[in-house]
């Protein structure tokens, strides 16, 4: 639990060991976006912002959270009285991370090699700032939880068995010059061997190394209380027996990913061939099975936000919280037997809440409910045995201001331009953010983060190399080109301190459009089925085309949710919310 004087204890062995700072990363060894409790302790310890990024930056003298504009209005409340100054990483006039610790000449540096990527390590090294591989979360006194089962996925599930991904990738290996490959990344290592995993919340992965080899063999590295069962070609080894397997096996060529692997493990190779490993964009491109599935489960879930929205209505005027609708939307969605968990937290937010884009209710700090507020945004998704989803919705509760529904109205035009997008193949998500961002940079607006970004199948929610993004964040690596079988989100919205946030969220499927002689093109479908609200649109902003595009919306969410409805006054609630705008 946090404490000033943590900040002081810290700053006490900095001084006797003579580093200048300690950075801390919200990550674990093998760079994951969301981490465990274990590995997220360290950070709690020394900061009270409980974001899902950030750096924390503690010198003799100071202590900084470094966060993005995601997390601004959020760090800036839980900050207050903690001694800790934010820094606001994309504002203008602020510098990066890298460029504070050198101005400020905060090195030498400690940082814990098992949590930076060999990459980020070489960059910094390369700026002239010294790293010391050194590791304090013993201070935080942090417990590894108690082990959990690890599941295999049914073959119903899998378009390709896990001998059939390791083949791929080994021959994708050997023409990059290297005979071993190291994966370390946790939801490659879930997708290679069509296994999953409790390990962190809402991600369903479990902490492991994967060594593949026509040589050496196949190698799981994993805590082996969690495994119950054989995998076929592959041995499996206690998780922290990965460094002496590679110290003995440090001069085979093997492919590693240095944006992704730590810094510690790649200094055990002593022929490591540099490269992004092959199943990261095998995991992006879903096969037939996969895709048949997550169109189903996301009619399951279409259904359970449909039933949400009802019991929203007719609720409104109870003055319930936003985490009690949470828990309520948790409850429609766990009504299938094929939903095992959340996608992430939901994010339940009302009017000055929405306006920070990862607020998230709890059961000790949330906001009542009620029809004086504008909006409740919820941003939400379910883990399926058969597939992830992500959506959001911004339900109207209370009377809009113009200034409201204009906004609302420009976030649904952003959403309708790249859903209908056509684009040639060789177009990544920067070629295609502009086509949401028009309509709010015309009018000197922005949303601080990315248009979308890929979603996962029964794995994390977040996923490369596909988003859509303006600019290139090389950390993000979400820019290759956008291929059939990839699915992204669809995201813009408006947040506004301390007024109100707006978010619609689909989830796009790239498929193949035509070919002409100037190439193959590609276009969207979308696949995410939850009706979009309409009271709060200024027609006179919309064209005819984008109207009947929502009306062709609604007929096609008519349909997918329909089969699923036996109960007649959910039917007709449907019926309301997909009736046809006149035009």
């Amino acid at each position: 639990m946090f404490d000033v004087k943590n900040i002081q204890k810290l700053q006490k062995i900095l001084k006797e060991k003579g580093l200048k700072a300690y950075l801390i990363f919200t990550s674990d060894p093998h760079n994951s976006e969301y981490v465990s409790d274990y590995y997220l302790a360290e950070r709690k310890y020394f900061c009270p912002f409980t974001g899902s990024a950030g750096q924390v930056l503690i010198t003799q003298e100071k202590a900084y959270l470094f966060a993005d504009g995601r997390y601004w209005i959020q760090a800036k409340n839980q900050l207050e009285n903690s001694n800790i100054e934010l820094i606001k990483v994309g504002d203008v006039g602020v510098l990066p991370l890298k460029e504070f610790i050198k101005e400020n000449k905060l090195y030498p540096l400690g940082v814990n090699f098992l949590n930076i990527t060999e990459q980020s390590l070489e960059s910094y090294k390369k700026a002239g700032i010294t790293l010391i591989d050194v590791d304090f979360s013993y201070l935080a006194e942090a417990k590894e939880d108690k082990a959990q089962k690890v599941f295999k996925l049914d073959d119903d599930l899998v378009t390709l068995s896990s001998e059939e991904k390791i083949n791929k990738i080994l021959e994708e290996s050997e023409k990059q010059g290297a005979s071993s490959n190291l994966v370390t990344t946790l939801d490659d290592i879930a997708f290679i061997l069509n296994i999953r995993g409790r390990d962190i919340p809402r991600n369903p992965v479990f902490y492991s190394y994967l060594y593949l080899s026509k040589i050496a063999g196949n190698h799981l590295f994993i805590n082996k209380e969690k495994i119950d069962f054989s995998i076929k070609n592959v041995a499996i080894h206690d998780y922290n027996e990965i460094f002496t397997f590679l110290k003995a096996h440090k001069d085979i060529k093997t492919l590693v990913d240095p944006l992704r692997v730590n810094a510690r493990v790649y200094s055990l190779l002593n022929e490591p061939i540099r490269g992004r490993n092959p199943s990261y964009l095998m995991k992006a491109i879903k096969g037939k099975k996969e895709i048949e599935n997550t169109k189903k489960i996301q009619a399951i879930d279409g259904l359970a936000l449909l039933k949400f929205n009802k019991y929203l209505d007719e609720n409104l005027l109870k003055n319930l919280n936003e985490y009690d609708y949470s828990e309520k939307l948790e409850e429609f969605r766990k009504e299938s037997s094929l939903c095992f968990d959340l996608s992430f937290d939901t994010i339940a937010s009302v009017g000055p809440n929405a306006a920070m884009m990862h607020y998230e209710p709890t059961k000790e700090m949330h906001s009542v409910v009620s029809d004086k507020d504008i909006e409740l945004l919820v941003d939400s998704g379910g883990q399926y045995y058969g597939g992830t989803t992500d959506t959001t919705r911004t339900f109207l509760i209370g009377k809009p201001t113009k200034e409201y529904i204009h906004d609302y109205t420009l976030t649904l035009k952003s959403l309708i331009h790249v859903s209908k997008a056509i684009f040639l193949d060789g177009s990544s998500g920067q070629t295609i953010d502009i086509l949401a961002r028009q309509f709010m940079w015309n009018e000197g607006m922005d949303y601080k983060c990315g248009t979308g970004h890929g979603v996962g199948y029964i794995l994390n929610v977040h996923e490369g190399p596909n988003g859509f993004r303006y600019k290139k964040v090389p950390e993000r690596d979400d820019q290759d080109p956008i291929k059939p079988g990839m699915i992204t989100t669809i995201e813009p919205g408006v947040y506004k301190e301390n007024k109100y946030g707006i978010r619609i969220e689909n989830n796009l499927l790239c498929v193949p459009a035509f070919k002409t002689s100037d190439g193959e093109f590609y276009k969207f479908e979308t696949i995410t089925y939850v009706p979009i609200e309409t009271r709060c649109l200024d027609f006179n902003l919309l064209t005819k085309e984008e109207i009947m595009r929502l009306n062709d919306y609604h007929e096609l969410v008519y349909n997918k949710l329909s089969e699923l409805i036996k109960d007649k006054d959910l039917l007709n609630y449907l019926k309301s919310k997909t009736a046809k705008i006149k035009i």
